[in-house]
């Protein structure tokens, strides 16, 4: 591998962040550290996991137990449960590589298979989400339309289109090369410290093409559908009350789309992008190098809250979802029948009583 004609150059971090080192003189004024990132990623990943894990085992044990994990409504739901489950179970070995100063312990492949499960998560929860918004602004503004695509077979090609383009892109990423290096001070470095020329290859070429197809287009797309499900709602005042209802539900379910998209997703592009245009050549200078650096730290912790937040798209966009478990609605409704029947099964037990010494009134009453 060729070296690289300036420091500057040669400083490399993978957009899924991590420490920034020069290789060829690790003492460059630009040479930045954030050693916040030691206690930020712990603390944020590991409430994540226990959100995320709580909140998306509970919808996926919810539409298992209902039966309705094949249903048209939910296709997309369960598949953006599923990504979002995957990318949970991978945080104790991010938080852990954190934790130790960013020092991967655990290996090439690992490396590569967290790696992937975050990529796919970031761009995956983007395209899901889109594909949530477009059935309800079809739903809404295309009754007739939405009747023909609710079939079953249409959500389902969609979703497998959609983890075709996650395949496709995280192969090209793991397969062109290892995901892993070594820092000057011995540290094992999983997707950060790559080289200029890797920069100039497939992590440029992935992270522009994520940025365009996971969530420009997404973005546009919620952009377009958000205005004309509300002008319709409103430029239809004399509207069935189940109707309005559905539209206003529509309407509630986008708009927290947005609200994900802006606080996880909007952060982390606009940082990701103008480093990448400098670590190609584009734009350049250290103090875009050491801005980028900071903010792509904390914007990479705002992402990961999308798996906690995930949920409420489904409370918003399921068909009749309940956050309540079956076995604790059955347990509920025993204990208030149970409590409902216990004065008549005293009054019972006591008029037996009274029976078989003599008695024929019920406690409570005037002889």
């Amino acid at each position: 591998m060729a070296l690289p004609e300036s420091p500057l150059q040669n400083l490399s971090v993978l957009p899924l962040g991590g420490s920034m080192w020069n290789r060829s003189n690790t003492n460059s004024s630009c040479s930045e550290s954030a050693d916040f990132q030691y206690l930020l990623f712990p603390v944020v990943y590991s409430l994540v996991f226990v959100l995320g894990l709580a909140g998306n085992l509970s919808v996926l044990g919810y539409f298992l137990r209902t039966k309705s994990a094949t249903a048209p409504a939910n296709v997309f739901l369960v598949n953006l449960a599923t990504i979002d489950l995957l990318f949970v179970l991978t945080l104790p070995f991010r938080i852990s590589y954190h934790a130790l100063h960013n020092d991967w312990i655990f290996g090439e492949a690992l490396c590569k298979i967290t790696g992937c499960l975050f990529f796919a998560n970031l761009y995956g929860s983007s395209l899901f989400l889109a594909c949530i918004c477009l059935e309800r602004y079809v739903a809404v503004v295309h009754p007739l339309r939405h009747l023909q695509f609710r079939q079953l077979r249409y959500r389902v090609g969609a979703a497998l289109a959609v983890w075709m383009v996650l395949v496709a892109a995280i192969l090209y990423l793991a397969l062109r090369g290892p995901l892993t290096s070594t820092f000057p001070d011995g540290r094992t470095a999983c997707l950060e410290n790559f080289s200029s020329r890797s920069w100039k290859g497939r992590i440029s070429s992935v992270s522009i093409f994520a940025a365009v197809i996971g969530f420009l287009l997404p973005l546009l797309l919620i952009g377009v559908c958000y205005p004309l499900i509300a002008w319709r709602l409103l430029a239809s005042p004399g509207m069935q009350p189940s109707s309005r209802a559905i539209r206003r539900k529509a309407l509630r379910t986008v708009l927290v789309v947005l609200g994900v998209f802006l606080v996880c997703f909007a952060p982390y592009h606009l940082v990701q992008l103008v480093h990448t245009l400098g670590r190609v050549g584009v734009l350049g200078g250290c103090p875009l190098i050491r801005a980028t650096y900071v903010a792509r730290r904390i914007t990479m912790a705002l992402t990961s809250l999308n798996a906690c937040l995930d949920p409420l798209v489904y409370y918003f966009a399921a068909e009749r979802f309940s956050w309540q478990p079956d076995w604790w609605k059955c347990a509920c409704c025993r204990q208030c029948m149970e409590s409902s029947q216990r004065p008549l099964r005293l009054r019972i037990l006591a008029t037996m009583k009274g029976s078989s010494s003599g008695e024929s009134t019920l406690p409570g009453t005037e002889q």
